[in-house]
């Protein structure tokens, strides 16, 4: 496990949270709902900063759009770039929302359905299939692929043979594994989820069981992300000591060597005639190498120096070389293919050496690529020598496969064996074992260059990165296998390290046993590295043992004098027990290193030491790493939970030490109710997350939040009880009637100077209650804060009978509206539940009252009863909880409206109905003409109170006018950004609003509080920079009023302000359709709309891609010219077509900064009618700024307006334009027979910048 908790030991099964990176905590601000592992990564990315600052907001792989992605069960997540971080919106394979977990630290957000808890929490998933962040990073998401690629592990090799689940085609097998590569279509995800797990689509929702273990069908024990992996010399083989070598006949000729990489460029002048075989994984590529990478690594081996007269010729040319394509012309793969790349070269090929340039995330080495590294070592022993990663100067950063034992790990080093900068950094994850294992040349190192490459000219060129050291020593041991063909990759690993260079600069966690060295003339050779690990308790006086092997070749016996050196260890920790060995002839002798543990400190730490042994002059030192890992005092900590009726309660327990920067740890709680783990004395945070009875009888369901956010855990056991029978019920009252469309719990837990956590819960709508624990005193230690945000609006239905109002109603998703206003209407029961029974029954004009069945949908059942002229449809549940019917219909819609009934409230209607009561009166609002949105954070401790029950005067009040040219309906959706933590947590349905029309929202108005809002009027999307609101006063507020046209807010939330970077111009999503209010800016993705940005330098295009982002360099000292032009054909009437170009001085540039461009933004003021058309004598305003951070940015000075009345054929300069209130203001004298009116606008600034902006038809005229 990582982090400092053990396994549970019974009741329970265990989650590890990815580790915590340690550079950046970004915002996730949750809107929510409607709600390889491998890279040649290996190598450093030419000229790159490899530390310094960062500029601040999401990723690069996160800009722009928002990107769906389709998860592994059928669960669509979508995450929308804002200023500061995502938001995340979660829904069920049918648009339906779905209960999910939230969890955010780093720069990663991981998405965790409900549905999924318990097979994550046993082992069944990879966790990567949940970190939606690198999913979009590796285009995973849906935008870049229909099929989700995945390798299915399996019990045996007779299920592997015939099982492959439903909705997934197979690619290939694995069987060094155990396992198949497959890819599912995302179409049919929930299908394919339905198969692994036995659970039929539709079926009625059931309550939580946790008695048992999951387990997955077919056969298959787990399911993995087919994980992207990526790429990671004269000179440098002098520097390993290889032209000795050479000179003594040993160009390593007939050792077969297997490059895994981009391919090769077989017709190189240096690799001519050296390619014995090639093949090539990458499905749709041949092996040509058309990246460079490949070519360069292979030439590090086996190039022949052709093209230099002999002088870069690669460490062994003698080799037979076998070159694999695993990495894709871009310089990508899946993990699948390298797995059946490194079967490929161990099993057919028969490579004694094999050289893996590629590598991925950290990892404690039980990933898939890791293990298929140790089984085929150990199956054809094979040495797999494979780079350590270019994430440095990090500690515990080595990638996988790296982080194989059986793999030869290789750092980087200069030409000087100064550790490279990039190079990754021991220990190994998880248990710190001794990673990586030797150094080599990496930094600047030539070799051949491909004639297919996209960089650089002529035979050879540079590159830096462990990809590049990896081929010396893969060179290396080829000359050696060459001169002991009998040996193992074992051995040759242990000659190797004990052979190697030591560099005392630094320590054998930061570069191994040091920089290769051929070694093929020694005849010792040592074990190259023993490594334990080890668990308290520990008796006094207790030592291990760690036995190093020296091995003779030579024909005569040879004596070593023996030594330890541990610089960085405590004194007297490991001792020998002689300091001499005599080794025979063809001989093996060992001595044991004896390590002293009082010696360690008590707390968790590591130690190594190098054990030396010394020949005869002129014989090379050997020298062996021996490691330790100490875990330091553990205690007992038993979690206890209870249910209401005393039983034990199952869910999820989230714990966190806070005193410290481990990562969280995520627990399965059986019906046991009891939780054992052995943790370090500390401070800790428990959050659970359970299933409990709701409100609205026998099978309604609550979410229960239990928490104990301080537990101080000292040198003696503790237990800790979790007591559902002290749940009090989080509720919101407000001044209106309303009905709930979201509701959301976040929990913040953080200490001075450590990493903060961040968890939301998502409700399920299936949930009708949220409950929480009170705790008592506040914490003591660092902060928590435990917020509830709820989306309330006017009541989309009601339905009350003489009974009273049946509250456990639920409006479905897709369902039509049906009239407004208030109707007193007849009910019908239909007992048969097929469509046909429906079309049989009289229920023209009725509320028709079926239950919910298997054998047919509710939307066929609601066609049924709309062609039968029905009213409404109300369908029971026939399971617990509430019920979204079109959970089995894919993109569900029909005229009918639509509403499910609970269980129990249902089977109440369907008596009186049966009875004859048959009278309802039904109240509809297709668009509420209200809202709240409302927070109620409670900070320190959980009260006992949790009802919120806020007075018009607490809130703020904003009038929403909706102003869009064409009339429809559109979604909104609005997120908290929390004043002490900018993450959010908000479950809701998108709510409808009418394209043109008002409404009025009451939000809460905490000082600090800011809110996210967003208006989708498909295929347009505004949003709002993050705005607050007074409490106690009115607001007015307008959306889609005209003018569209390109605008940057000062905080951009759907698109990226343009920056330089010394002469490197980017900007990604810059928005092309704010409207009236300066605080919103647009974006769309439809077919529709067609937008090119371009950059130019005089008459000179440097630059011009479609859509909002580009990437130019620009020369200083010439102006620059940002053009945006855009264009809609149909989706309103005004502003079809708009050029905007942006002229900005460059006098300068300054590689260390990051400068905001000085665009010129215009704004536009004119009163319109709801269709967007102003009187012909109206008032038009224009302002220009600046953005607030803009570099070199002057006063405005001058502002033009020209007009156009006949779509922008002729133009006048406007007359009567004069400054008022910071603006310039005209009066408009249009022509009687004109229908709209165009404008074309320059601004320009004190220092040069300036601004031209054409919007045709801008507004209409009336």
């Amino acid at each position: 496990m990582l982090g400092n908790v053990p396994p549970p030991t019974n009741g329970a099964a265990s989650l590890n949270l990815p580790p915590i990176r340690r550079r950046e905590v970004a915002l996730a601000a949750v809107l929510a709902l409607a709600l390889g592992v491998g890279t040649p990564a290996t190598a450093a990315p030419p000229n790159s900063t490899l530390a310094g600052s960062s500029v601040a907001g999401p990723e690069p792989a996160l800009a722009g759009v928002p990107h769906r992605i389709t998860l592994v069960n059928g669960d669509r997540v979508t995450l929308t770039p804002t200023s500061g971080g995502v938001t995340t919106d979660v829904r069920g394979p049918a648009g339906q929302p779905v209960g999910a977990q939230v969890v955010t630290y780093g720069k990663d957000t991981y998405v965790y359905p409900d549905s999924i808890s318990r097979y994550l929490a046993s082992g069944l998933l990879d966790q990567r299939l949940f970190n939606v962040t690198q999913l979009i990073e590796d285009g995973y998401d849906d935008a870049h692929r229909d099929r989700l690629p995945l390798i299915l592990s399996y019990t045996d090799a007779t299920a592997r043979a015939k099982t492959t689940p439903t909705g997934a085609t197979r690619v290939r097998d694995l069987p060094s594994v155990q396992g198949a590569a497959v890819e599912a279509d995302r179409h049919q995800a929930d299908r394919f989820w339905s198969f692994l797990t036995g659970a039929a689509s539709g079926a009625p929702a059931a309550k939580q069981s946790h008695a048992g273990p999951v387990r997955f069908a077919g056969g298959v024990t787990k399911v993995w992300l087919d994980g992207k992996v990526r790429a990671a010399l004269a000179d440098t083989t002098a520097q390993i000591g290889a032209p000795q070598v050479w000179a003594g006949g040993n160009t390593g000729a007939g050792v077969p060597v297997a490059v895994l990489d981009t391919g090769v460029d077989a017709e190189h002048p240096d690799l001519a005639g050296q390619v014995t075989e090639a093949r090539s994984f990458v499905p749709g590529e041949e092996v040509t190498d058309r990246n460079g990478h490949g070519t360069h690594v292979a030439s590090t081996i086996a190039g022949t120096g052709a093209a230099s007269d002999g002088r870069e010729r690669g460490v062994a040319p003698g080799v037979e070389l076998h070159v694999g394509k695993v990495l894709s012309d871009a310089g990508e793969g899946q993990d699948s293919w390298i797995v059946s790349g490194m079967e490929w070269a161990a099993r057919e090929a028969k490579a004694r050496v094999i050289s893996m340039s590629l590598g991925g995330a950290p990892s404690d080495g039980t990933d898939l690529l890791s293990r298929s590294v140790n089984q085929l070592s150990a199956e054809t022993g094979a040495l797999f020598t494979i780079a350590a990663g270019n994430s440095g100067p990090d500690m515990q950063t080595v990638g996988a496969p790296g982080s194989a034992d059986a793999a030869l790990t290789v750092g980087a080093v200069d030409g000087l064996d100064r550790l490279a900068v990039f190079s990754s950094r021991g220990p190994r994850r998880g248990d710190n074992a001794m990673k990586p294992d030797i150094t080599a040349p990496g930094v600047d190192v030539l070799a051949a260059r491909s004639q297919y490459a996209p960089e650089g000219a002529g035979p050879y060129q540079t590159m830096s990165g462990t990809s590049m050291a990896t081929p010396h020593v893969a060179g290396a041991a080829a000359l050696l296998a060459a001169a002991h063909p009998q040996w193992t990759g074992q051995q040759l690993k242990d000659a190797l390290m004990s052979t190697s260079k030591v560099t005392r600069q630094y320590d054998a966690y930061r570069g191994g046993a040091g920089r290769v060295d051929v070694a093929v003339s020694a005849t010792v050779f040592a074990t190259g590295v023993d490594f334990t690990a080890l668990h308290w308790p520990y008796e006094p006086g207790q030592q291990t043992e760690h036995e190093v092997t020296y091995t003779n070749t030579g024909d005569a016996s040879v004596t070593l004098d023996l030594t330890v050196e541990a610089p960085t260890a405590p004194a007297g920790l490991f001792t020998l027990t002689a300091d001499r060995v005599t080794v025979p002839a063809h001989g093996t002798s060992s001595v044991t290193v004896h390590a002293n543990l009082d010696r360690m400190a008590d707390e968790d730490s590591y130690a190594y030491a190098m054990v030396v042994g010394a020949g005869p002059a002129g014989t090379p030192r050997l020298h062996t790493l021996v490691g330790l890992d100490k875990k330091g005092q553990r205690v007992g900590l038993t979690v206890t939970t209870k249910d209401r009726d005393g039983t034990g309660l199952a869910g999820q327990v989230l714990l966190k030490d806070i005193t410290r920067d481990v990562v969280p740890q995520l627990y399965e709680v059986d019906e046991s109710g009891r939780l054992d783990l052995q943790v370090r004395p500390g401070t800790y945070s428990i959050l659970m997350h359970a299933e409990v009875p709701g409100v609205h009888g026998a099978h309604s369901v609550g979410r229960a939040v239990l928490v104990a956010p301080e537990i101080v855990v000292g040198d003696d056991d503790r237990t800790v009880t979790l007591d559902a029978g002290t749940l009090r019920q989080v509720t919101a009252v407000t001044p209106q009637r309303t009905s709930l469309a979201g509701l959301g719990v976040h929990y913040f837990r953080s200490y001075p100077d450590r990493y903060r956590l961040s968890d939301s819960y998502l409700l399920d709508p299936r949930y009708d209650s949220l409950w929480a624990t009170p705790t008592g005193e506040p914490v003591e230690q660092g902060s928590f804060t435990l917020g509830i945000r709820w989306s309330l609006i006017q009541p989309p239905l009601t339905v009350q009978g003489k009974g009273g109002e049946y509250d456990d109603l639920r409006m479905q998703s897709g369902s039509g509206t049906g009239r407004e206003g208030r109707h007193e209407l007849d009910a019908v029961f239909v007992a048969g539940t097929t469509p046909a029974d429906v079309a049989k029954a009289r229920v023209g004009g009725k509320v028709v009252v079926v239950r919910h069945t298997d054998t047919a949908t509710a939307l066929a059942q609601a066609d049924a009863a709309a062609a039968a002229g029905a009213a409404l449809m109300i369908v029971v549940n026939d399971g617990y909880g509430r019920l979204d019917a079109w959970t089995d219909v894919p993109d569900p819609e029909t005229p009918l409206p639509v509403a499910s009934l609970g269980r129990d409230q249902g089977e109440e209607l369907i008596k009186r109905i049966r009875r004859g009561d048959v009278r309802l009166t039904v109240e509809a609002h297709a668009t509420p003409a209200y809202l709240y949105d409302l927070v109620d954070r409670h900070s320190g401790a959980v009260p006992e109170n949790l009802t919120y029950r806020p007075r018009s005067g607490d809130l703020a009040r904003v009038e929403v006018s909706f102003r869009n040219p064409a009339p429809g309906v559109g979604t909104w959706t609005r997120s908290d950004v929390s004043p002490d933590e900018p993450t959010t947590a908000l479950n809701a349905l998108p709510v409808p609003f009418p394209a043109q029309g008002e409404r009025t929202d009451w939000l809460s108005a905490e000082d600090g509080n800011e809110w996210i809002e967003m208006a989708n009027l498909t295929p347009l999307v505004l949003a709002s920079e993050p705005v607050s609101y007074p409490a106690g006063r009115r607001t007015e507020q307008s959306w889609f009023a005209p003018v569209a046209r390109p605008r940057v807010p000062q905080r951009s939330v759907l698109s990226g302000t343009p920056v330089l970077v010394g002469t490197e111009l980017s900007t990604y999503g810059l928005p092309s359709w704010g409207d009236a209010d300066p605080r919103h800016h647009g974006m769309t993705w439809g077919a529709e709309v067609a937008q090119t940005t371009s950059v130019h330098q005089g008459e000179d295009l440097i630059a011009s891609a479609p859509g909002g982002g580009i990437g130019a360099s620009v020369e200083p000292g010439r102006p620059v010219r940002l053009v945006v032009e855009a264009a809609q054909d149909g989706v309103s009437p005004y502003s079809t077509r708009t050029v905007t170009e942006w002229g900005v001085e460059f006098p300068d540039a300054d590689p260390e900064s990051v400068r905001q461009l000085p665009l010129i933004q215009l704004d536009y003021g004119v009163q319109t009618d709801p269709a967007g058309r102003a009187g012909r004598n109206s008032r038009l305003t224009v302002s220009a700024s600046h953005l607030e951070r803009a570099w070199h940015a002057g006063a405005i000075r001058t502002v033009e307006v020209e007009l156009s009345y006949d779509d922008g054929r002729t133009w006048r300069r406007a007359t009567g334009l004069r400054a008022e209130h910071g603006g310039w203001r005209l009066d408009l004298a249009a022509p009687k027979s004109a229908r709209f009116a165009s404008l074309r606008v320059t601004a320009r600034d004190a220092v040069g910048n300036a601004v031209t902006q054409t919007v045709v038809r801008a507004f209409g005229l009336r």
